[in-house]
């Protein structure tokens, strides 16, 4: 659901690297007042992923509980879920923090929530009070004494909302409470708890070179076991890679140097080249040199899909998934690419990724767009197919000799 608004925040950014700041473009017409857009588009954007967030986690979580049959009780819905999660996620945030103004010093600005808390820097917040929340709400909500009844005659929107009343109340004096005695015992408040024991560890460990391999590794294993790997890490990767993207994104709009090479856009792009496991190279190298008939035409029937990422065609039809040859490589050659991609950006041979493109963008356009239309990144990109290619052939013809053999 937050794609579309980190599409559009990429899009400004992109134009705003391609045109609107563009040194070439300006020797023809000057648009460079138009950059404030992408600030603008930002502001509306990534700047309230957190709050967007918190809301959905919350109706989600409340809808899944009522299809399941857990709840049956209409006081219990997912917008009065979603609601009580972006309540007691203010709550969590303080209203007074230190701000530098426009002279450089730093001022206490009270009665505000910092766009950095509203941001995807708050994710680990909003998602903490979102679970945690909807799952008071629902305990609270099955105990009958608290419920306020209503006589008959009383419209049924007024007298849900009255039932709702008792267990949405408690829930946010729980949360209340505790951030009153967190902050007189301690004096930190509720997202600074959380940088320290969650965040920082957690971001610290996917944005490191040892952490994004060993992720990239084990997703890609899980894939190999028939299981969606992206999805199962994506609680773990998803808001660390985020935050990250919005941090290259913002210092790329203020002209500032870019803070981190791992993203999200870093490891689509080089590391799921033609989806996980890199199926498009695979694809390739049966194609090249498989002589066996079923290979070649799951692998013609399977290209057309991994130009675009999309990768179970090929995977289940191989099979990829409990083959004991394919499956090595595909485990394992995504966490060679990044580790190449990674000391090109290193050594500043390819840009920064500062955009995220869909996921369904094809190999080499994906690079040249995260990057900011870096073209050396396309290049490299193309070079990691040909590598992988070579990659792959021996478990190609290893797997037409399996088959002479049976």
């Amino acid at each position: 659901m937050t794609m579309p608004l980190v599409m559009a925040a990429s899009l400004m950014v992109l134009l705003n690297a391609l045109i609107f700041s563009n040194a070439a473009v300006q020797k023809i017409v000057d648009l460079s007042g138009l950059a404030d857009l992408a600030t603008i588009v930002n502001n509306g954007t990534m700047s309230i992923l957190s709050i967007v967030v918190c809301y959905n986690i919350g109706a989600n979580l409340a809808t899944h509980y009522v299809r399941s049959g857990k709840v049956n009780d209409p006081a219990f819905s997912a917008v009065h879920a979603g609601i009580l999660s972006l309540a007691t996620m203010f709550i969590l945030m303080p209203v007074t923090s230190s701000v530098t103004l426009a002279n450089g010093k730093t001022a206490e600005a009270t009665g505000v929530f910092l766009q950095s808390l509203t941001s995807s820097s708050g994710l680990a917040t909003a998602m903490l009070a979102a679970l945690i929340s909807t799952e008071l709400f629902i305990r609270f909500t099955k105990f009958e004494k608290i419920r306020i009844k209503m006589p008959e005659g009383v419209p049924p929107a007024v007298a849900t909302s009255f039932n709702s009343l008792v267990p949405e109340v408690l829930v946010v004096l729980i949360f209340a409470i505790f951030v009153f005695i967190l902050n007189v015992t301690t004096g930190l408040n509720v997202p600074q708890l959380i940088d320290l024991a969650i965040q920082t560890p957690l971001k610290s460990f996917v944005l490191s070179v040892p952490g994004t391999l060993f992720l990239q590794f084990f997703s890609d294993f899980l894939w190999v076991f028939e299981m969606h790997g992206s999805s199962i890490l994506a609680p773990v990767r998803q808001a660390p890679l985020l935050q990250a993207i919005q941090e290259n994104m913002a210092a790329f709009s203020a002209g500032h140097a870019i803070p981190n090479i791992i993203t999200e856009p870093f490891t689509n792009a080089f590391g799921l080249i033609g989806g996980g496991g890199c199926i498009l190279p695979l694809v390739s190298a049966i194609l090249w040199a498989s002589r066996r008939k079923d290979q070649r035409q799951v692998a013609k029937l399977g290209l057309t899909t991994c130009f675009f990422n999309i990768t179970e065609p090929v995977m289940f039809g191989l099979p990829v998934v409990m083959n004991p040859i394919f499956m090595i490589p595909c485990a394992i050659i995504p966490s060679i690419n990044l580790v190449i991609a990674y000391f090109a950006t290193s050594l500043g041979l390819i840009s920064k990724t500062v955009a995220a493109a869909p996921w369904i963008t094809p190999p080499v356009i994906q690079s040249f767009l995260a990057t900011g239309g870096d073209y050396r990144a396309a290049i490299l990109t193309i070079l990691l197919i040909g590598l992988d290619v070579f990659l792959f052939l021996p478990f190609v013809i290893a797997s037409n000799k399996v088959l002479t053999e049976e």
